[in-house]
């Protein structure tokens, strides 16, 4: 079954996730790469702990090597992976809540069918041999993945964060944690229901001229992706400035400058999250910039606050108005904005 026929139990585990992501377990996702003359024994993980392989390079075999490859799949335990790999990567789950996320990480890998879990696995192999095949001419490289739901689910993360944010699926420590990144992972399963698709616009973004753009930190991101998917059901596609929509095209040099030409001279209402996180953010910083420019020339009706919090943030006043997100939930709240943004629109047709 594919996930086009899965929404249900998409959201369902999506949900699943955000509850046990607003806990904050103490829970760790890390990868290894270990070669063959390593061990896994002796290094020390946190207690619990949950290993699993997740892929190998073999290596390159040549006509001479065939005997010996397949007399290493017949001796292989396929808990560790195929006997005498040069290279071998393992997921390691750590901190009380791991069997926890264990069991809910095997829900998710079998969300996928047969050529969406090949979709993941042909990434991971790309990554892999990439660079290999240049170094043996007559040799073919071999490389396997694990078909566990478990490894499949870990590896689309890691593919999910290669995606997204490029280069930090290759650390040793994944962040954020496990429960919080299934969850916003589950977000886009949700929405895009494929495995590759990461913006949701073939749109050049310095083409467009938002309705709605949002100013947020990555710590509110699960409340602000429920109201961003709201606001783009009612308002329709390319109206609503969302990070992650356009997550590809914003990868280039002097982001800087397109995201705060976005919020000050391209969104007819820009609406900020404020809360402690916000005010310690650097790329919030810099948002912030551009929106207290439109405060300084008295476009008040281009800006609305939502506050999870209490703290203060450079330039905003007690006196000044918001809608409280701990009392109204994300539906709730997308409402507002669209009543908001309708009243903008008034005050640019009244002029």
């Amino acid at each position: 079954m594919s996930l086009s026929n899965q929404v249900n139990e998409t959201r369902r585990l999506r949900d699943l996730f955000e509850v046990e992501a607003s806990k904050f377990h103490d829970t760790r996702l890390r990868t290894l790469l270990v070669s063959q003359s390593e061990v896994l024994s002796g290094r020390g993980f946190a207690s619990p702990h949950h290993t699993i392989m997740l892929w190998q390079y073999y290596g390159a075999v040549g006509s001479e090597d065939v005997e010996i490859l397949f007399a290493n799949v017949q001796d292989s335990d396929w808990k560790w992976g195929l006997k005498d790999a040069a290279l071998s990567s393992f997921a390691i789950v750590e901190g009380g809540a791991c069997e926890l996320f264990v069991r809910m990480a095997k829900r998710a890998g079998g969300l996928f069918n047969k050529a969406e879990a090949l979709t993941i696995k042909c990434h991971v192999q790309d990554e892999i041999m990439q660079g290999e095949q240049s170094k043996h001419h007559t040799a073919k490289p071999v490389s396997v993945t694990n078909d566990n739901p478990l490894a499949i689910w870990i590896n689309y993360l890691l593919f999910h964060l290669s995606r997204t944010h490029p280069g930090r699926e290759r650390a040793q420590r994944i962040e954020p944690d496990p429960f919080s990144l299934s969850l916003l992972a589950l977000d886009r399963l949700a929405d895009d229901q494929v495995t590759g698709k990461v913006d949701r616009s073939s749109r050049n973004i310095a083409d467009i001229d938002f309705k709605v753009a949002l100013s947020f930190p990555g710590e509110r991101r699960p409340y602000v992706a429920k109201i961003a998917r709201v606001l783009r059901e009612a308002l329709g596609p390319d109206t609503v400035f969302y990070d992650h929509d356009y997550q590809a095209q914003l990868a280039r040099p002097n982001m800087d400058t397109l995201l705060q030409d976005i919020y000050r001279n391209r969104s007819d209402l820009v609406v900020i999250f404020l809360c402690a996180e916000y005010a310690q953010k650097e790329w919030c910083g810099l948002e912030w910039r551009a929106i207290r420019d439109i405060i300084r020339t008295k476009q008040d009706e281009r800006i609305m606050f939502v506050r999870f919090d209490d703290s203060a943030v450079d330039g905003v006043f007690p006196i000044d108005g918001y809608v409280d997100a701990r009392t109204c939930e994300a539906g709730q709240v997308a409402r507002y904005i669209n009543e908001r943004l309708q009243q903008c629109r008034k005050v640019v047709e009244d002029a």
